[in-house]
């Protein structure tokens, strides 16, 4: 895009210095010169910012589809939460703990698969990471089939420019029960 303005700022100043009279065509071609200079100082910087971004675009693409294969490579769970406590990730291996897919826990919250005795202890670790400290502590999950699985939670806050946007969280299963009387 960049060369097209300079060819059509390049095709104007020749139309002016054909078209315009010999005296009045310096002062018409002046300003068209200066804007030439100025576009030609600029391209090339141009053109390396726009490289430097692609390239830069490109490589966090990267990054970021290289942390999504670790993410997804380990055995245990691994769970990311907004403010709200709302999973914004989940990776298969959790999805699979909880036997759903991943689609069907992401914008649920922790509390709808963590059995009803267990949430004072869920409650409990998320104030922790809200101070700025991780936890670690033992629960049950239930899956829509009515079963448990006891797992344990090690979970992190997510920081952001200096402030907690969320957990990270761990979940590594321990055993599975038959019903909620099974665990302790």
């Amino acid at each position: 895009m960049a060369y097209v303005l300079f060819a059509l700022l390049i095709l104007e100043s020749f139309l002016v210095a054909l078209l315009v009279p010999r005296p009045q065509a310096f002062v018409v071609i002046l300003p068209v010169l200066v804007t030439l200079g100025v576009a030609a100082w600029l391209a090339p910087r141009l053109v390396r910012l726009l490289r430097g971004h692609r390239e830069l675009k490109e490589a966090y693409g990267q990054e970021l589809t290289f942390a999504r294969q670790i993410m997804e490579s380990v055995e245990h769970g691994l769970t990311v939460t907004d403010e709200d406590g709302r999973f914004v990730f989940v990776n298969r291996a959790y999805a699979r703990m909880l036997g759903l897919t991943p689609e069907r826990v992401l914008g649920r919250t922790p509390f709808e698969f963590t059995v009803r005795e267990d949430h004072a202890a869920l409650r409990d670790a998320r104030d922790q990471r809200s101070a700025g400290t991780s936890s670690t502590y033992r629960t049950r999950l239930r899956r829509p089939d009515g079963s448990l699985l006891e797992v344990v939670i090690t979970g992190s806050p997510r920081w952001h420019a200096g402030r907690i946007v969320g957990n990270v969280a761990a979940v590594v299963p321990l055993r599975e029960l038959r019903d909620a009387d099974d665990g302790a």
